[in-house]
């Protein structure tokens, strides 16, 4: 009998060790906020991550402490998938809650998140939140008003906005359908006033509405119409011929230089690099201009390439095709200009070299900033003669006219981009539209008078 019963025992031992290991939790849940937060707005998301030991999570609520109340801002129940529990370890969790919709009191709060397992625990373990953040409710947002006047462009083209912010903003900008263009601080000598070039892209329509945006750091947001007319236009339409003479020299070239796959179809080939590789080397663009000298290193008109022709303009619309038939369509963001085979090319205003190397289907180019988020491309070129943070004035040779990339014949592909976006040249090429539209509204208020400099101090005369 003693035996049966020592084995009883000890097999209840071996379950209830296996339920402990199985079903206690071993360590207390943890939640961490994926950012730092000090202030929380009207309509904020504020990610949460939660961890948990194997039993894994029963639910997850967040409370908001404020004003001597507790505002339940989240809640959410993981049901059990086996006796053991959820098995869920880990989760995040986005908290969304319109904090003005619920009444909260601006001022002072505490963020409470709780985290409930299916996990046992020992008697007396506390049940409190996991993680308590102290931070400041913030339910108004910044004020914005428009300075300029006259907001007049085409589609495809640049304008200006001048405008006062209030101190407590943090990001403002100009958003333009799915684009957003950052506004530039610190340029004029009173601090609440900045300005915001934008442009309205060549794939928007005439109806697009520009907007003021203004952020302060609890996240809220306020948002202001630019009066803004906008002229519709009618953009070039072009159909390019692809040869097999083309096909069978250009392809395995631009596959070489850019180490891509082999396509032993010519065709589909040449449309892996029209289609793919031009939207990587669009990407890395965007990539290179995403940040901007905070001065403008241009000073005027920008200069055209000297006895350059035009061979196509902005924004045409191309449809290639092959024996007849098309095969595709992409739309030529530059000006393509020629003159003679090898013919130096010029920096259209002085600025910084931010890139000069193979592009893709620019082939060699380089990228110049100018600053205020201003930007030029000179593609297809033979030579390169600048490197990465030359700094380079006016007319400055950069290199030579070639056939690199995706060019049938000697020229120059040249962009103007702002923040990556590309915009109509011939606008920059235009001093009275340069002067109207932009140096005009720049120059309404006063600039920061530079320090003088500092007189060296005088050298003790050794005895």
């Amino acid at each position: 009998m003693r035996p049966i019963v020592a084995a009883l025992a000890a097999l209840a031992v071996l379950v209830g060790a296996l339920l402990w290991w199985f079903k206690f939790d071993h360590h207390a849940p943890r939640a961490a906020l994926t950012a730092p937060l000090q202030a929380i707005g009207r309509k904020i998301p504020v990610d949460i991550d939660i961890r948990a030991d194997t039993p894994g999570l029963r639910a997850v609520r967040v409370r908001l402490q404020a004003g001597g109340n507790a505002y339940d801002l989240f809640t959410d129940a993981v049901p059990a998938t086996s006796w053991r529990g959820s098995g869920v370890t880990e989760k995040r969790v986005r908290v969304d809650a319109d904090l003005g919709a619920l009444n909260v009191p601006e001022g002072p709060a505490t963020l409470d998140v709780f985290v409930d397992t299916y996990g046992w625990r020992l008697p007396g373990t506390g049940r409190g939140p996991q993680l308590s953040v102290p931070l400041t409710v913030d339910l108004t947002p910044p004020t914005i008003e428009v300075l300029s006047t006259q907001h007049n462009m085409r589609l495809g083209g640049v304008e200006v906005v001048v405008f006062r912010q209030s101190p407590d903003t943090v990001r403002s900008g100009v958003e333009v359908d799915r684009y957003f263009f950052t506004a530039v601080g610190g340029y004029f000598a009173d601090p609440g006033i900045a300005f915001g070039l934008f442009a309205v892209p060549q794939d928007l329509t005439a109806e697009a509405r520009p907007q003021l945006v203004a952020q302060d750091a609890a996240g809220n947001r306020r948002e202001v119409a630019i009066p803004c007319l906008i002229k519709p236009r009618h953009f070039a339409e072009r159909t390019l011929a692809i040869d097999d003479a083309f096909l069978t020299t250009k392809v395995p070239e631009i596959e070489r230089a850019n180490n891509l796959p082999h396509n032993a179809d010519p065709v589909q080939g040449y449309l892996a690099i029209n289609r793919e590789l031009r939207q990587r080397n669009e990407a890395q663009i965007r990539q290179l201009t995403a940040k901007s000298l905070p001065t403008p290193l241009w000073d005027g008109v920008f200069h055209r390439q000297t006895n350059a022709a035009p061979l196509s303009s902005f924004a045409d619309r191309r449809s290639y095709t092959y024996n007849g038939a098309v095969i595709d369509h992409q739309v030529h963001l530059g000006y393509d200009l020629a003159s003679l085979k090898l013919s130096p090319v010029e920096a259209t205003q002085s600025g910084v070299v931010v890139f000069a190397d193979n592009l893709g289907i620019y082939g060699n180019t380089v990228i110049l900033d100018h600053g205020l988020g201003i930007f030029s491309l000179y593609g297809h070129l033979s030579t390169l003669a600048v490197r990465p943070g030359e700094r380079v004035t006016t007319g400055q040779t950069l290199g030579q006219t070639g056939a690199t990339g995706l060019a049938s014949g000697d020229h120059l592909h040249f962009s103007v981009m702002l923040q990556g976006v590309h915009v109509d040249p011939v606008e920059w090429w235009d001093g009275k539209w340069l002067k109207e539209h932009i140096t005009a509204k720049l120059g309404m208020f006063p600039r920061p008078v530079p320090a003088a400099p500092k007189e060296p101090a005088n050298e003790q005369k050794k005895p």
